[in-house]
């Protein structure tokens, strides 16, 4: 049986935890239906910066009944599903071992929205303790980079101008899949393989060169990088945990079109203005192609031809059934 007591040991470890890590703990007083509290991201211990993970602690050693090789397995109650599934930051699973003082926990919204699980048995890792769990661990999720945040627009410029793959045969930067992406009137981002391939593709007809096109784990690397580049330094409104889902448990390149947020736009404007600095210090001519200047996405009609007459006769059956 779980007593009250009980219950608030395992929200203490979690809370002396935070505080250890000069990150912020709100805890729900009132309504709360699986989740317990919110830690908030602080960086350099003293900035807020309103990102968040909500937490959900188990407390007592009948939530630690079921060990497996992995860690224990715990079983989502059918009404808290649905509810963690569509939680708008990632929830935090805690289960507490009062006698022993020590916490486990795992993204149970990542698992479940992941597929992790077939059933509503989620494992949490032995691996995970909480007592010496990372900032960049607990948030990783949330697309925290461990690199630092950079406040200046004009750093964020020169980072996306000097970050490069170094492979020749698949030459691109940081700025190429900025610039080249913009779609929807430039406010608007999208990526994708294809549009890292294309960039690749001419730089090596531009170089002329006498090889082919080599894409290594290096380069997925990099292009993971600058997903994660532009969640972390709040450049897009993206769900990071959602694109985690193709890059780890897929192990694909995620395709994704997301709106520009304030900074993004203010980045956007900055590379705008450092283009007409250059028209007008005649460095460059001027031209009625724009580095920032939006590109179309489109659906490829080739593979949809033959499905046109599949579509068309599917409803017409499904609405014939309806009636």
């Amino acid at each position: 049986m779980v007593t009250y007591g009980t219950e608030r040991l395992g929200i203490a470890a979690v809370q002396s935890r935070v505080a250890d890590l000069l990150q912020v703990w709100r805890e729900t007083s009132t309504g709360d239906f699986g989740i317990d509290g919110h830690i908030e991201l602080v960086r350099d211990g003293h900035i807020p910066t309103g990102l968040m993970v909500g937490v959900q602690v188990k407390s007592g050693p009948s939530y630690l009944g079921r060990e497996t090789d992995q860690g224990y397995a715990y079983t989502v109650a059918e009404q808290h599903q649905l509810y963690w599934e569509h939680y708008p930051v990632p929830v935090l699973l805690v289960l507490h071992d009062p006698k022993e003082r020590v916490s486990y926990w795992t993204d149970v919204r990542q698992a479940l929205r992941s597929g992790a699980t077939r059933s509503r048995t989620v494992v949490v890792p032995k691996a995970n303790v909480l007592q010496t769990a990372t900032i960049d661990a607990l948030f990783a999720n949330a697309g925290v980079n461990p690199t630092e945040y950079v406040s200046e627009t004009d750093d964020l410029v020169r980072i996306l101008v000097e970050t490069q793959t170094g492979n020749a045969g698949f030459d691109l930067s940081y700025f190429d899949l900025f610039c080249l992406g913009m779609t929807n009137i430039a406010r608007s981002l999208y990526f994708g393989m294809d549009l890292a391939l294309k960039i690749a593709e001419h730089r090596l007809d531009e170089a002329q060169a006498e090889h082919g096109m080599t894409v290594g784990g290096a380069d997925y690397d990099f292009l993971e990088a600058y997903i994660k580049f532009l969640v972390s330094q709040n450049i897009v409104h993206a769900n990071y945990s959602d694109l985690l889902i193709d890059l780890h448990d897929r192990e694909m390149i995620p395709e994704f079109i997301v709106p520009l947020s304030k900074r993004g736009r203010a980045l956007r404007d900055a590379i705008s203005a450092n283009e007409d600095a250059l028209v007008a210090a005649s460095s460059i001519e001027g031209s009625r192609y724009r580095a920032i200047q939006e590109s179309f996405v489109e659906i490829v009609e080739l593979p949809m031809l033959p499905r046109f007459g599949r579509v068309a006769d599917i409803r017409k059956l499904i609405a014939t059934n309806l009636t």
